[in-house]
């Protein structure tokens, strides 16, 4: 049952409500008009006036019932946090979904690079991170001299771990498996 049938139902409830005080009401008021026009006064014989007696238990009923009917309102119309709440956990789910997809790709990766040595690590891990690669700026990235950068990458080229494609006078370099 969502937040808007719950206000309807407490709508009618507090019609319902006032309807009854109302009648209750007016069934007492008929009994004090009958009492007064046959003993041609509304206190009875221990001083306590008719229209006074239930006085406190008419207001508690009327109050009651605004209330409700109030509440009712605000939760039909007004209240937004139902809304709030199930765009909120959308928005938490595909949070929790993106960083576990993160955190699996990062083990898969770590996985697939734990049988390299440390210098291809290096090499494939920069590659990684900037996709495209040249092979100039991956030389001072990686802190590999060029004759063994050039090997490094010729080893992987033939293992077809990267591709190696020219650009100008250097060669950009792309990872064969994306994580």
């Amino acid at each position: 049952m969502d937040q808007k049938h719950i206000g309807i139902i407490l709508l009618i409830l507090s019609v319902l409500l006032g309807t009854f005080v109302y009648l209750i009401q007016a069934d007492n008021e008929a009994l004090a008009d009958d009492y007064m026009a046959k003993e041609g006064t509304c206190f009875l014989d221990d001083g306590t006036c008719l229209h006074k007696e239930k006085l406190p238990l008419f207001i508690f009923g009327w109050a009651v019932s605004g209330v409700l009917f109030l509440f009712g309102i605000y939760i039909t119309f007004i209240d937004k946090t139902q809304k709030f709440m199930a765009e909120h956990q959308i928005k938490v789910a595909s949070a929790l979904e993106s960083a576990m997809k993160q955190e699996r790709e990062k083990d898969e990766f770590s996985a697939y690079i734990a049988g390299f040595d440390e210098e291809e690590k290096n090499v494939i891990k920069a590659i990684k991170d900037q996709e495209g690669i040249k092979q100039s700026t991956l030389r001072y990235k990686t802190g590999i001299s060029k004759t063994s950068l050039s090997l490094i990458l010729k080893k992987l080229e033939d293992r077809k771990i990267i591709s190696r494609k020219p650009s100008g006078k250097t060669k950009e370099i792309y990872l064969l498996k994306k994580f």
